[in-house]
């Protein structure tokens, strides 16, 4: 498999992408209260800013979208961007919002 292709990981990388997961899955199950009240207040006022422990998420909703933006704290780290589209119902609002503010929190898989 060629180095260049996209879906080639190296070891190391395959290794951060799990490790990144599994603290995703972890960060739901274990701040769910937390994010689940970032949620209400970011549906309220379109806007939430929080800091994890690499960077300063901001969270916005544009048109029909969830955006957080991770600005790194450290020169060495990469910013990222998530998107995810707002579903109709609130119940699915809340779990989407909680799955994004994990997400973010995890960090990027790189």
């Amino acid at each position: 498999m060629d180095s260049e292709d996209p879906d080639f990981l190296t070891p190391e990388q395959k290794m951060r992408e799990q490790e990144v997961i599994a603290r995703c899955f972890n960060l739901m199950r274990d701040e769910r209260s937390r994010y689940e009240e970032q949620a209400q207040k970011l549906l309220a006022t379109e806007f939430f800013f929080s800091k994890s422990d690499n960077y300063e998420l901001f969270y916005l909703i544009q048109e029909d979208r969830y955006i957080c933006n991770a600005n790194p704290q450290s020169l060495l780290i990469q910013s990222f961007s998530i998107e995810a589209p707002i579903p109709d119902t609130f119940e699915e609002k809340i779990e989407t919002l909680v799955e994004l503010f994990a997400q973010s929190e995890a960090g990027l898989i790189h």
